[in-house]
């Protein structure tokens, strides 16, 4: 990539997508990438014929400038360059195609645990935007830390896609100057799988080090399978005092179904840190300086 990094913020107006829009300031300052605001008209083309072309132009433009009023509370002179975007159509399907058309490299997206429908941004589709979007993903449900990122949680088992995750959670340490915690959930007495486990967590460590990343490893074991594994997780993601956890979804399963479905939903609508979420067709691949 030699072009400027993308980071699309989908905005409602809730109090949920603000806090995505203020994460994503945090990340653009450090990482030097633009970012897309995007309002979604939930309208009908019925609805907008009753208006004539300039005053659709006109809603449109008064949304922009909305969009564009709320980013200034969290821009305070820092040199992100500001786009703002207002369309119609479905919401999820919307955001995907916007995240295609400025080849955005990143969604942030605020989700909500209400129950209202016109309350949410993404609601119950969250894990749908998660596996179709063309990037990475970070969804905020809850508060986001007061100060920058401190603590990665990273949970890791033995699939092949160990690696390529191992070197988001590098560039997210490195850009934070945070602290990795990687942590296996294993509900498996088999003794070769652990071995084969440990091998590779060591591996993973030395990795990390020789990035100049600072980083530890535990294991935890779950006695009542892999439906408590997300518990497991975001247990421990307040014992480390996490600021953000990355998962990979599909992963294959081979210690644990980590990422499989509902499990990965349940972390995501759930956890109240930010959540990275990667398919394994990623590649290490965000922000490079202009």
């Amino acid at each position: 990539m030699t072009h400027a990094s993308h980071i699309l913020v989908p905005i409602d107006f809730s109090e949920q997508s603000s806090l995505a829009l203020e994460y994503a300031f945090r990340l653009a300052r450090k990482a030097n990438a633009d970012i897309f605001l995007l309002h979604v008209l939930k309208v009908t083309k019925s609805w907008l014929g009753i208006f004539s072309h300039e005053e659709q132009q006109d809603i449109n433009h008064k949304i922009e400038d909305k969009l564009l009023g709320l980013a200034k509370q969290y821009k305070t002179g820092s040199p992100v360059k500001l786009t703002a975007l207002v369309k119609d159509g479905k919401l999820l399907e919307t955001i995907l195609d916007t995240a295609k058309e400025i080849d955005a490299h990143l969604i942030i997206v605020g989700t909500h645990p209400s129950n209202n429908f016109k309350q949410k941004i993404i609601g119950h589709n969250a894990y749908r935007l998660v596996k179709e979007s063309p990037c990475p993903v970070i969804t905020i449900k809850g508060k986001i830390p007061s100060t920058d990122c401190g603590n990665i949680l990273l949970p890791l088992d033995l699939t092949k896609e160990t690696r390529e995750k191992v070197n988001h959670a590098i560039f997210f340490a490195k850009l934070f100057d945070a602290k990795v915690h990687a942590v296996s959930v294993i509900t498996t007495s088999n003794e070769d799988l652990l071995k084969k486990l440990n091998v590779q967590m060591q591996q993973v460590i030395k990795f990390m080090k020789q990035n100049e990343v600072d980083c530890s490893w535990n294991v935890i074991r779950s006695e009542n399978g892999p439906e408590a594994i997300s518990v497991k997780l975001l247990e421990y993601a307040v014992e480390k005092e996490a600021d953000m956890m990355i998962i990979m979804i599909q992963q294959e399963m081979e210690i644990t179904e980590y990422f499989i479905g509902s499990t990965a939903s349940e972390i995501i609508s759930t956890s109240d840190i930010p959540i990275l979420s990667v398919l394994p067709k990623f590649r290490y691949q965000y922000f490079l300086s202009r």
